[in-house]
């Protein structure tokens, strides 16, 4: 029996003329060969015969295989128009968005990207789980690359106008995530993408956001690595500066301690025990700070406590030795004596808070905030 795997087009002699004018250069074939898994040999077929559904498709596909997109464009326009109920339809449809996104990606403002998404689109929703439902959904990721990454533009009014489509384009890819194939490796390079933009335009809440869930969803994927290291970069690039709450820091020393853990030969080419340490100084000039405005606003036990805070878990920064001399100053150490490092957590003064606004995390009309 007689099993259809491949058919190959490999140039077969037919005039392109027949599909879109007498005037157009001519496609030559040579054969077109399918594979007949009975006898293991590749079997000559006849060629396609214009006039036909089979036949113009198979010349609208020829052009696009030799990149010949304006002729392929109006291929495919004709054939929609003459073959409108025609069970090829997804085929058609799957080809006519390739020839605009290879277009576009060749070259800009030659295709219409959004017009292929619609009939990507239309191919998804009219025919899902077919045999171009995954590549389909490949090529939406294709267009969303080139709309975010690439500065590709969406074609209006006929293309009198070219405007950006980012948001259309992240759409796209929250489409894919959550509805078209979730759990899968579309999804996750889905997420990749919209993490990647979101980075990259320097909107860290969303990245960090997308990173964590593309951990979380795919944990054992090809990307757990890079989306651990960028969830910690995005988390520290979000922090406002030390006047501010530290929560950012915090979040960014989780995941970045997490990394060296897991990846240890990986943590010194991409200097996280160098980031780790600018956050221990980060940390350590914060609450440096506040000791200085509780000092500055007359209430040394809060000083004092903080000033030992930095003393006792941040002993290798430049602030440590500040506090010290502060603890010096006012007054709450012997200058002379060997104080032992303890954790003064059980020591903090019930009204160490006062003065801090609640919904900024600063410090109001902090003095502290400027450099002592």
């Amino acid at each position: 029996m007689r099993c259809k795997l491949v058919s190959a087009f490999i140039l077969m002699a037919l005039p392109a003329a027949a599909v879109v004018g007498q005037d157009q250069p001519k496609i030559t074939y040579q054969e077109r060969l399918e594979y007949d898994a009975a006898t293991g040999q590749w079997v000559e077929l006849a060629p396609p015969i214009p006039g036909t559904e089979e036949g113009d498709l198979a010349l609208a596909r020829a052009y696009l295989a030799h990149g010949q997109y304006e002729e392929a464009r109006e291929a495919f326009e004709a054939w929609f128009e003459t073959y409108p109920e025609s069970a090829h339809r997804p085929e058609a449809l799957f080809y006519a968005a390739e020839t605009e996104i290879s277009a576009e990606d060749l070259q800009p403002r030659s295709g219409d990207v959004m017009q292929a998404y619609d009939w990507l689109e239309e191919l998804l929703d009219g025919w899902p789980g077919g045999d171009l439902s995954e590549r389909a959904m490949r090529k939406e990721l294709i267009i969303a690359e080139l709309l975010l990454f690439k500065d590709r533009k969406q074609k209006v009014w006929k293309g009198m106008l070219w405007l950006s489509a980012q948001e259309e384009a992240v759409m796209m890819l929250d489409r894919l995530i959550d509805e078209r194939a979730p759990d899968t490796q579309i999804a996750e390079q889905a997420l990749r993408i919209k993490a990647d933009y979101h980075y990259q335009d320097g909107d860290y809440e969303e990245a960090e956001i997308s990173y964590a869930r593309l951990m979380r969803e795919h944990a054992r994927g090809r990307y757990a690595k890079l989306a651990l290291l960028r969830a910690g970069e995005s988390a520290l690039a979000r922090f406002p500066g030390v006047e501010f709450d530290e929560a950012d820091l915090l979040e960014a020393e989780v995941y970045l301690k997490d990394f060296k853990q897991k990846y240890p030969d990986d943590a010194g080419q991409y200097k996280v025990p160098q980031i780790l340490t600018s956050i221990d100084d980060r940390r350590a000039e914060k609450d440096y700070r506040v000791g200085r405005y509780y000092e500055r606003v007359g209430r040394l036990d809060a000083a004092a406590y903080y000033y030992r805070l930095v003393v006792s878990e941040w002993e290798a920064t430049t602030w440590a030795q500040d506090a010290r001399n502060r603890l010096i100053a006012i007054g709450a150490i012997d200058p002379t004596a060997n104080e032992q490092h303890e954790s003064y957590e059980d020591d903090v003064p019930v009204t160490m808070y006062e003065g801090l606004d609640d919904e900024s995390g600063q410090l109001e009309n902090d003095p502290a905030a400027q450099t002592p």
